[in-house]
């Protein structure tokens, strides 16, 4: 073969050689992570208040401690935080003497294109005009997320990998509200929830917890697979009690099968 032609097909075969590197997963990028997030929203003020939302477990293991959602010892600097075990599973327990909200009043303004909320008294409050706007609801939250060993399983998260309750709750396979692969299932479960507070007849409070599991890689771009469980809680007026609330479990989201370390 003449160097005029052996040069084109070497710089071919080094092209290709580049294209399989760069679509082929990158083994410095896999990493693995759980992301917990923990909310209590309320429109009326609570007072005397004690709620138990679960923790991700393995075993009946919790794996989050109290000092991971509330390194202060307080969640958001709203509630005293402790981990408790219960008949449940293990729960992060928010107690607070009282749980404020007040109403808030604003108007919307305008300077140089830029539009801003500010803040107005309840007297400059004007009900008929359309940039003004009062609030009365109050929501405090917090997110924590923690890195672990690459991989975790996702597809059967359930007894390997952290979920709420563990197999300690019966899941219901249901349709998956987004579109999904092969590997997507989806379930739902009644939840224990403990709400316990006085509060007005009318006072509407929302309880939420949710953890996500993921891998992740880069292969010609980054990609990946996760699990998620969530649990939402929600009542009307004074409560002293476990509740059910709404759990629902999503597996099996993503790219398949996650490439060996």
């Amino acid at each position: 073969m003449s160097r005029r032609l052996l040069l084109p097909l070497l710089i071919i075969c080094l092209a290709l050689t580049a294209g399989c590197s760069f679509f082929g997963p990158n083994p410095d990028s896999y990493s693995s992570s759980y992301d917990l997030s923990v909310g209590v929203d309320a429109d009326e003020t609570l007072r005397n208040v004690t709620i138990r939302v679960p923790l991700p477990q393995v075993d009946g293991n919790a794996t989050f401690e109290e000092t991971d959602v509330a390194p202060n010892g307080t969640f958001e600097g709203t509630f005293d935080t402790r981990v408790v075990e219960t008949e449940y599973g293990p729960m992060l327990e928010l107690t607070t003497d009282e749980f404020t909200v007040e109403t808030r009043y604003y108007r919307y303004v305008e300077a140089d294109g830029v539009g801003r909320q500010e803040k107005i008294s309840e007297a400059e409050y004007d009900p008929e005009n359309p940039n003004h706007a009062k609030r009365t609801r109050r929501t405090t939250s917090t997110s924590v997320l923690r890195d672990t060993t690459y991989p975790i399983e996702t597809r059967t998260p359930v007894g390997t990998s952290p979920t709420f309750y563990g197999d300690g709750v019966t899941r219901s396979l249901t349709d998956c509200s987004l579109p999904y692969r092969d590997e997507t299932a989806c379930f739902t479960y009644d939840a224990p929830v403990f709400l316990s507070y006085d509060a007005p007849a009318t006072a509407r409070v929302d309880a939420s917890v949710m953890l996500v599991g993921s891998n992740e890689w880069f292969s010609g771009g980054w990609t990946g697979n996760s699990y998620a469980d969530r649990v939402h809680a929600n009542a009307t007026g004074a409560r002293d009690g476990w509740v059910n609330a709404s759990g629902h479990t999503e597996a099996g989201r993503g790219n398949y099968p996650s490439p060996e370390p």
